[in-house]
């Protein structure tokens, strides 16, 4: 005997199929909305915080005598002065970088390269780069070079390193600097990195990507008929299997 055919599945009348390029832009619209649910709800919290810190803070000064409480604003008017002292000084350790200091250049050209994922990855990244020479004590001369084509996600959302004491460069790197002087950091590179001229300019490429691509940096210091080193891990790791390829970050963490 036998079974009796299943129905095909009929589509209500007007359904239109989306196209995938249609899903994605879909699907990419849902996560915007809940990025900033998200940031909406941290906002929030944030000011909620704010506020019971506030509470707390009146309460202990409610509790205090007079004495204590003269003694606690000093004490509060002092850390404030430290804060803003500690904060010059850093700002003229990253002025003097600037005109004096080792060049360091993160190498934008390969955003295209990336995918979003990736892209996203390194603006986060970057600004850890800037967090990490903004406390170094001593601070590289930080540069970000093909800004131009670098595309959008590679940056800060916000905006942030238009702020920051670095130099921004528009065009390419070769556009700035002469191949002479150029040192590419590449994990490739067979010569080791012994020692920091500071008359050379060390390039680290801005690249991010999950399935590695092999000599990218090293190929790129050919084509300009720069020099091309790698940092000295296999040399000076405490560890033997310490991986050769490092974050952008970890890179300028080193140097700085």
């Amino acid at each position: 005997m036998e079974s009796p055919a299943v129905p095909r599945y009929a589509p209500p009348p007007g359904f239109v199929r989306k196209t995938k390029a249609e899903k994605r832009e879909l699907k990419a619209a849902k996560m915007r909305e809940l990025r900033g649910e998200w940031r909406r709800r941290e906002r929030e919290g944030r000011r909620k915080q704010v506020a019971q810190r506030a509470a707390e803070r009146g309460a202990m000064l409610e509790r205090m005598s007079e004495e204590e409480r003269a003694d606690f604003w000093r004490a509060e008017r002092a850390e404030k002065e430290r804060l803003e002292q500690e904060k010059r000084e850093q700002n003229e350790r990253l002025d003097a970088a600037l005109s004096d200091g080792v060049r360091v250049v993160v190498d934008l050209s390969y955003g295209a390269t990336m995918n979003l994922k990736e892209q996203r990855s390194l603006a986060r990244q970057l600004g850890r780069c800037w967090g990490a020479n903004r406390r170094a004590p001593a601070p590289v001369a930080l540069h970000l070079a093909s800004m131009q084509r670098c595309p959008a996600p590679c940056l800060p959302q916000d905006g942030d390193h238009k702020r920051w004491k670095v130099r921004l460069l528009d065009e390419d790197l070769e556009h700035h600097f002469s191949p002479s002087d150029l040192v590419f950091l590449s994990p490739d590179a067979d010569e080791a990195l012994t020692c920091v001229d500071k008359s050379k300019v060390y390039v680290i490429g801005g690249l991010v990507d999950v399935s590695v691509q092999k000599r990218s940096s090293l190929t790129r210091a050919r084509e300009l008929g720069a020099t091309a080193v790698r940092l000295p891990l296999r040399e000076c790791a405490p560890r033997p299997d310490v991986h050769p390829i490092l974050s952008v970050v970890s890179v300028v963490s080193m140097l700085a």
